[in-house]
């Protein structure tokens, strides 16, 4: 095997979030393995961060095919261990029922949902209870985004993980084809203070700032900055907002960061 210096996803990110543009070449370059696989009959049952490995021009490898089984054997009819990563397990898979394509697409999205969110995203529970509520849809959870993951991507993880395999993309070609119709054009950067969130990005040759402040008599307000570099931003007064409730001033950032993500200012 080629050696591969850089190691795994799961080395790169370390828990955090990935740049959204980042993520989604990762996840293409993940799911046309995987469509290789499946179309010689190959199941992977174990894609996760620590199994994509990160070649010389950073793209991504699917590797580690150790728990891998011809579609519609069980593991243990053909003396693979019967191993399964409780994170990324789909809630129809038991010791009943067998993996299938739709078992690796469910595990794709959860490995997506962990790129563009960040492990904090995911609690930790016990194994039986991560199941529990796998199997209930209500782990991972399918409301709970970063503010600035665009509506389109948050429908396409969580299509990737419904509980009815019959729901998700049938296919990891399916897969892959609606995540490169998705736009992504800026890569926003987070920070938290002790009066509220901070976003950064680069789009080109400008430099973009988001923030969402506590102010006055308990309000809120947003400022949208635009310049050549940080230190010539300047006020984009169109789409700066004041007095708002916690609620409204949330919505309104989501929004904006969305509208941004998608090209919708530059």
């Amino acid at each position: 095997m080629e050696y591969l210096s850089r190691g795994s996803l799961e080395d790169e990110a370390s828990g955090a979030y990935v740049p959204l543009t980042r993520a989604k070449r990762l996840m293409i370059d993940v799911l046309r393995g995987l469509e290789h696989a499946h179309s010689k009959g190959i199941l992977h049952r174990d894609i996760k961060p620590a199994n994509i490995l990160v070649g010389h021009t950073l793209e991504g490898k699917l590797s580690d095919f150790g728990l891998a089984i011809p579609s519609g054997h069980a593991a243990k009819s053909i003396g693979v261990k019967d191993y399964a990563y409780i994170l990324h397990l789909a809630p129809e898979v038991s010791p009943t029922r067998n993996y299938s394509v739709q078992s690796d697409i469910y595990a794709c999205g959860v490995t997506l949902y962990r790129l563009v969110n960040g492990d904090t995203y995911l609690p930790p529970l016990s194994p039986g209870e991560i199941i529990k509520q796998s199997q209930a849809g209500k782990y991972p959870n399918r409301s709970s985004y970063r503010d600035f993951i665009p509506r389109p991507l948050r429908a396409l993880i969580n299509k990737a993980i419904q509980i009815d395999p019959s729901q998700r993309f049938q296919s990891a070609e399916d897969l892959r084809h609606a995540l490169e119709q998705i736009a992504i054009n800026i890569n926003w950067q987070e920070r938290t203070s002790s009066q509220g969130k901070k976003w950064s990005a680069g789009w080109g040759d400008k430099c973009y700032e988001i923030e969402r402040v506590k102010s006055a008599n308990n309000k809120w307000e947003i400022s949208v900055r635009k310049g050549k570099s940080k230190r010539t931003l300047r006020i984009m007064n169109a789409l700066c907002r004041s007095n708002l409730s916690k609620t409204k001033a949330e919505q309104e950032t989501r929004r904006l960061l969305q509208d941004f993500v998608l090209g919708k200012w530059k």
